[in-house]
């Protein structure tokens, strides 16, 4: 099989990722120069973050080195050598995450509303769960354990899909939200894909099956959006099945 990656452009994610791997000092001088409306002397940024001259541009150096700034020369029109001007050339992950944000409201948008619209968002949802590796490695531990336990289950999905997860009884409160960002929060039908992904997480690993204290019932999930306290997945129990 051959090597497709060598014929496709970097992954993004390894642009982000470098990121986290910066000083909080660098991440502060990558930060300034991301979000100036012009490029930045060596000496603006020394001012605005109250640093030394020379430990900003040890930073800037470091930060061009690693391909997350770019530096350039203006004249002046006076003597002596022109000032270096620093530009962002990295991605901000917040503006990377917007834009996907757009593109899932335009997913969602095109599904329109009504009952129809949110059959179509859990189907969606249950399709992405079955495309979802890790789903496969889902055990089976929750079957005939009590609604607390089982919703336990779900917990290291929700933990490495970056939800902040943390158990009140038997429902889950979603603490973070990866797709929520400072200035916008997801379409309420990419909700109800999730919501279609957790079902099909908790069916395959059999937690939906009630225990024998509970008359056979079986359970779905619910979520609840945008709560005070976070988002919430709620245990809901259905009809015994005939």
């Amino acid at each position: 099989m051959s090597d497709v990656s060598a014929r496709l452009p970097r992954p993004s994610w390894a642009d982000l990722s470098a990121r986290t791997e910066l000083t909080v000092a660098r991440r502060r001088v990558l930060e300034l120069i991301e979000t100036a409306r012009r490029p930045m002397t060596a000496a603006e940024v020394a001012s605005a973050l109250d640093l030394h001259h020379n430990t900003v541009r040890e930073h800037l150096d470091a930060l061009v080195d690693a391909g997350f700034v770019e530096v350039s020369s203006k004249p002046t029109g006076r003597r002596g050598r022109p000032a270096l001007r620093y530009a962002s050339t990295a991605p901000n992950p917040e503006e990377v995450l917007d834009s996907y944000l757009t593109l899932l409201d335009a997913v969602a948008e095109t599904l329109g509303t009504g009952p129809r619209a949110h059959e179509l968002a859990l189907a969606i949802g249950r399709r992405w769960a079955q495309m979802t590796p890790s789903v496969q490695d889902v055990g089976d531990s929750g079957q005939g354990a009590g609604p607390t336990r089982r919703t336990a289950g779900l917990l290291p999905a929700l933990s490495m899909m970056g939800f902040a997860p943390e158990p009140h009884g038997d429902a889950l409160v979603l603490k973070a939200c990866p797709l929520v960002t400072r200035a916008r929060v997801p379409h309420p039908l990419v909700c109800v894909m999730h919501e279609g992904y957790l079902n099909e997480v908790y069916e395959r690993a059999g937690l939906h099956r009630s225990s024998a204290g509970e008359t056979g019932a079986r359970t779905r999930l619910t979520l609840v959006p945008l709560c005070e306290d976070g988002c919430r997945v709620v245990v809901e129990h259905g009809e015994a099945p005939a």
